[in-house]
């Protein structure tokens, strides 16, 4: 398992999430536009992102992402579906607030959660729907290799699956 830590580097710290950080993160989620692709478009919402919220409380690792520069909480991310023998996790849950997009903060982000994996780890999935567009061109742009395609858990559409290897 991941120690459950702080990371950071000279952009963001990723801190640990905890159920008293529910108005930070939503106050950075509340925005329609951060949603329009995710299967769960109403997300911005109380009820929607409470929802979203308890999901990320349940993966392995939840984390707040906060911009250096202003201290401000920005988005959020986890690692989840850890698997021991396969020596392998699952980055994703994760969104970052509109002024943040399309540059430096995801790749950084990432790349700082890959490091961390890679420590122990051999391989890093990220699970995307086919119509999120955004996030995809995101993997690709870290160089993530599309792996497959397949009905979504929960019947909602087509799930993508992308992996890092070390």
């Amino acid at each position: 398992m991941l120690e459950r830590k702080t990371l950071s580097n000279d952009l963001v710290k990723l801190i640990p999430l905890i159920k008293e950080d529910f108005e930070w993160l939503y106050a950075a989620a509340s925005d329609p536009e951060i949603w329009e692709q995710h299967p769960d478009n109403m997300r911005y919402t109380p009820l929607g992102f409470t929802k979203y919220f308890q999901k990320l409380l349940q993966n392995d690792i939840a984390y707040l992402i906060v911009d250096n520069e202003t201290e401000r909480v920005i988005g959020g991310t986890s690692f989840y579906d850890y698997n021991a023998d396969q020596k392998s996790v699952a980055i994703g849950y994760t969104f970052l607030a509109k002024n943040y997009w399309g540059g430096k903060y995801n790749q950084s982000i990432k790349q700082l959660m890959l490091n961390f994996a890679f420590e122990s780890l051999d391989e890093v999935f990220f699970h995307v729907r086919k119509g999120n567009l955004r996030s995809q061109k995101a993997l690709e742009k870290i160089n993530a290799q599309f792996i497959k395609e397949y009905p979504a858990p929960d019947h909602s559409g087509i799930q993508l699956e992308y992996s890092i290897k070390k």
